[in-house]
């Protein structure tokens, strides 16, 4: 195995609480339905970087009817970094033997540069010797030059890199790009696929 390369959402971390959700779109009001509408539908731009967090915030918050103020703003960026931050222990700690072992290890993740800030603040990114995002590089899962850039950056053929993530969509473009890739359905079934 020369490289395992995973996702973070809902992989080194949880899907959302039901709490830390409902106080992000608790901070706008209305219908939550119209808020998780407005949320993913303009997600995709936000994280590839092509709409920036004032943009992303702004257009969700006019959808909405509500006036998108600094506060607000400062508010909804800070609550959605804190939805997605309860880290998956047992994921982290498949983490912490393949690096006992000297595996290495990198991080492939659609976030926008928020997010992706705040991840390579925290600890546990030093167990990752590269941190991939795709408001950085302009590419996101599951378009195939994601992983041919991956691959490139690592200096490693794509069969050399294990790939995980939590979507199938995700998985199945990186076989169809030569990785070898599993589908992140819990911790345990992890250290099952990746034989530890």
């Amino acid at each position: 195995m020369e490289w395992v390369v995973v996702d973070y959402g809902e992989v080194v971390c949880h899907e959302p609480p039901e709490d830390a959700a409902a106080r992000l779109a608790g901070t706008v009001g209305g219908d939550p339905a119209a808020f998780w509408d407005a949320y993913w539908s303009g997600r995709a731009a936000y994280d590839l970087g092509t709409v920036d967090a004032a943009g992303y915030w702004g257009e969700l918050c006019g959808r909405l009817g509500r006036a998108a103020t600094p506060a607000l703003l400062d508010a909804l960026v800070r609550l959605d970094l804190e939805m997605w931050s309860h880290l998956d222990e047992g994921t982290l700690q498949i983490l912490r033997d393949l690096d006992a072992r000297r595996v290495p290890l990198a991080l492939l993740s659609n976030a926008p540069l928020e997010m992706a800030r705040h991840i390579e603040a925290a600890p546990f990114a030093e167990l990752f010797r590269h941190r991939f995002f795709s408001a950085d590089l302009r590419l996101a899962k599951p378009d195939p030059a994601i992983y041919a850039h991956v691959a490139d950056r690592l200096g490693a053929a794509p069969a050399d890199l294990t790939f995980v993530d939590d979507r199938p969509a995700n998985v199945e473009a990186a076989r169809a790009a030569g990785l070898r890739a599993f589908l992140f359905t819990g911790a345990d079934r992890l250290r099952r696929d990746l034989a530890l």
